[in-house]
């Protein structure tokens, strides 16, 4: 897709109660890069622990007294706490007007699962067969949470949205066919670097495309509350979370290898698995950072099976991963059937514990987590740190980025992004006019910058990108806003919605739009499809 029209213009919210906007001169997108933004909230951190006793079942009962969380050696008051189970299940229930849309998840539940088949990684042979003991699994009609199935191409596709249906996840699952290139699955693709060397790494392109299906896949979920458990079906990994953790680290127990972690400090010679990938260092560490904030929890499960006796790298990626995130680990067993039940009834219980960090330095350093707990014999599992990223201060590069980002979000067959949500009413044009989109945004899922007098200032994007019925792109805006809003008046901004308006000048005809909000503090972004019939 190409750059977005821009349209930039500076809003300020000078009477909330009055709901009075006035405009004054616009600025251009390199004016609102050149300013330093500070993001004033303290940071919430959230982090779910799985209980278990030594038979593996769920502890319940537990109090937050019962815990003690330390980051980076030092205790952390507990803010919030709770307990959950996987009878909490319920559906939004809204019913919208004609023409009004939003990206407002539709079911809510203490536990969501996300299947990931990996169409970019890998044999082919192997992901058939993944696929197959996916579709029997499902066959069976098991009582399953809602679960959503994504599966990562070239790009991130959505084939169904959460469900508690298990048949209708296997008809969708029978009926997919893949749409990888054909030089995907020859010969010399798929013997070198897995059945070689047995690493779980690819080549660059497909590293990139993982990490920007990684990347949609948590701007998609972000805005469903709980933990989402990541199933993710694959023979190669190319991708670890958090490298910070291995740079100290032990060798192997089983090999004696480091596995390309020990000891490597601060340079760029971070690898991912036995490769040199010190470029993707940075957007690693936004990629884990995102997952964590979504609470994500990766269980990655080997679709290769037994027999590649040379695929230790492969299994300690996955193993990393899964210990990194709170998830677990189905690796070197033919019987995918228990691996992938397994992985859907695991997390479903869990405590959900947050705090807001004694240390206030947000350096971009890795933390690391340790939760303990006061009753003996229960064994915790959870994600064992972040990254203390500053959204706030960006640079021009990674605006660029951002842009980047909005754009493929805005793509007609990328899921829909939930980290900022909204509703948007389209306002079909009258003779000589244009057509309308009006945003209201939720107000607490955006970021904001304070300045004087305690005013607090949000710095957003909404756009419209239409399409033809067929799925050709012909136009699209983007209206840039810096929102400002005086501290007295702040309370009642919370209480409603935060508003941009965009229009687009459309020939008649039908149209699928894309319509979307990026929060330029945060990054983080909202999009939604909407159908429209211009006369």
């Amino acid at each position: 897709m190409t750059s977005l029209n821009v349209r930039a213009t500076v809003i300020f919210l000078l009477s909330w109660s009055a709901a009075v906007f006035v405009q004054t001169n616009p600025s251009s997108p390199q004016d609102e890069q050149s300013k330093t933004v500070l993001k004033t909230n303290t940071r919430l951190v959230i982090v779910d622990v799985v209980a278990t006793d030594s038979k593996g079942s769920p502890v319940s009962g537990l109090e937050s007294i019962d815990f003690t969380v330390i980051e980076n050696g030092a205790p952390q008051k507990i803010s919030e706490f709770s307990f959950q189970h996987p009878d909490e299940i319920s559906g939004s229930g809204q019913q919208l007007p004609p023409n009004v849309f939003t990206n407002v998840p539709a079911k809510k539940s203490s536990s969501l699962n996300v299947i990931l088949l990996d169409e970019l990684n890998g044999e082919f042979t192997s992901r058939a067969h993944a696929l197959d003991e996916l579709v029997k699994y499902l066959d069976g009609g098991p009582a399953i949470q809602p679960t959503a199935v994504y599966v990562m191409e070239q790009n991130l596709r959505l084939l169904h949205d959460f469900t508690t249906n298990a048949k209708a996840l296997k008809e969708v699952l029978a009926g997919y066919r893949p749409r990888v290139a054909p030089h995907m699955d020859t010969v010399y693709a798929t013997a070198s670097p897995f059945t070689q060397k047995g690493n779980a790494q690819s080549n660059p392109t497909n590293i990139e495309g993982t990490l920007k299906s990684l990347h949609a896949l948590t701007q998609a979920l972000s805005g469903y509350p709980g933990r989402k458990n990541l199933i993710w079906l694959s023979e190669a990994f190319p991708v670890n979370l958090f490298p910070d953790l291995y740079k100290m680290g032990p060798p192997d127990s089983v090999t004696g290898d480091c596995m390309g972690f020990c000891n490597q400090g601060n340079d760029s010679n971070t690898r991912f698995g036995n490769d040199r990938r010190g470029d993707y260092l940075a957007e690693v560490q936004k990629l884990a950072d995102a997952m964590m904030a979504a609470q994500m929890a990766v269980y990655p499960i080997d679709s290769a099976g037994v027999g590649k006796i040379s695929r230790l790298d492969s299994w300690t990626t996955m193993r990393t991963m899964a210990e990194r995130t709170g998830g677990k680990t189905f690796a070197n067993q033919n019987d995918l059937n228990t691996s992938i039940r397994g992985s859907m009834d695991d997390g479903s219980t869990y405590y959900t514990l947050g705090y807001y960090p004694a240390d206030k330095n947000w350096d971009g350093k890795l933390r690391q987590i340790e939760i303990k707990t006061s009753h003996p014999g229960v064994n915790l599992r959870y994600r064992l740190g972040y990254y203390a990223l500053d959204p706030g201060v960006e640079s021009k590069e990674e605006a660029k980025m951002l842009a980047a980002d909005f754009s493929r979000a805005l793509a007609l067959d990328t899921p829909s992004s939930t980290a900022v949500l909204f509703h948007a009413t389209v306002t079909p044009p009258g003779s000589g006019q244009k057509l309308q989109v009006s945003f209201a945004i939720d107000p607490h899922t955006l970021s904001y910058a304070e300045k004087e007098g305690g005013a607090q200032q949000a710095s957003l994007g909404c756009a419209i990108v239409a399409y033809t019925e067929r799925g050709s792109r012909v136009k699209d805006e983007i209206n840039n806003l810096v929102g400002k809003v005086k501290a007295e008046e702040f309370p009642k901004l919370m209480r409603s919605s935060f508003p941009c308006t965009c229009t687009i000048d459309l020939k008649p005809g039908k149209y699928q739009l894309r319509l979307g909000v990026v929060d330029k503090i945060s990054t983080q972004m909202g999009t939604a499809t909407a159908s429209v019939t211009v006369p």
